[in-house]
């Protein structure tokens, strides 16, 4: 296991990815908020934002860590568009008069973002008991998709996000902990083609990432091959073992991995 910061998301976080794919999706501007909690039992809650902030939760300005958005209803929802995050975890848990009983007062829109990443999650039939729980909780469609396949994930997103109503989107991809030293191989930066533009860095937040004036360099030991940077390096001077790999056999690498 590696060592984990307690309010920052590790290198190969796949809470990470989910959070890009849903801040890409909901774009900007007043009414639309992220809010809820993407954090882990080894890392402690963290604001979804925090997942892609190199100082973590403690780093996050304040006025980035949005509440819960309050005093709507069914009617008259409290904003326009709400992306709620929840662990699959508290998710299991969750009453249908507690917290997330009431999704359909937070957003006109409202998606409930799931973080399936826990032991307790990676198997098929433990994600449709996830899905069944959304559903009993409002949501009128669930869809499951691995936040790092960075296409699919935004647009799965964008199809959540499409049409008034509550909807869930289970992001499913084992936690980076749980693969620990079975971890895919490393990424490689080409450190005489990288132009030191930051791009890879400030879009993911990833503690792999280390800038070694005038360009970047990966941490070989913690970066656990998501190849998440790499969908983000514009000069395509990120390399992964994995280049010729579907989405399909990247995932399924993860979770071989996570299951030991």
């Amino acid at each position: 296991m590696r060592k984990v910061e307690r309010g920052v998301a590790c290198a190969g976080c796949p809470h990470r990815a989910a959070y890009i794919a849903c801040k890409e999706a909901l774009g900007r501007g007043a009414g639309r908020v992220i809010c809820g909690d993407a954090g882990c039992t080894a890392a402690g809650p963290m604001h979804p934002a925090a997942t892609t902030c190199p100082g973590g939760e403690d780093a996050l300005l304040e006025r980035y860590r949005a509440a819960v958005p309050a005093g709507g209803t069914a009617e008259e929802p409290a904003v326009e568009a709400c992306v709620h995050f929840v662990r699959d975890t508290q998710l299991a848990e969750a009453a249908d008069d507690g917290p997330l009983g009431n999704l359909a007062a937070e957003g006109t829109v409202t998606v409930l973002a799931v973080m399936a990443s826990s032991s307790s999650f990676l198997t098929h039939e433990s994600l449709e008991r996830l899905a069944g729980r959304a559903t009993a909780l409002g949501a009128t469609s669930v869809a499951v998709v691995d936040p790092l396949d960075t296409v699919a994930a935004a647009n799965t997103m964008s199809e959540a996000l499409d049409a008034p109503g509550v909807r869930a989107v289970i992001f499913a991809s084992p936690c980076a902990q749980l693969i620990g030293r079975d971890a895919p191989a490393p990424v490689d930066i080409d450190r005489y083609a990288c132009v030191g533009c930051h791009r890879c860095k400030q879009i993911t937040g990833c503690p792999a990432l280390v800038f070694a004036p005038p360009a970047y360099r990966v941490d070989a030991d913690a970066c656990s091959g998501c190849d998440l940077c790499c969908a983000y390096c514009r000069t395509h001077v990120i390399y992964s073992p994995r280049t010729r790999h579907t989405a399909q056999q990247r995932s399924a690498e993860r979770y071989d991995a996570a299951r030991g």
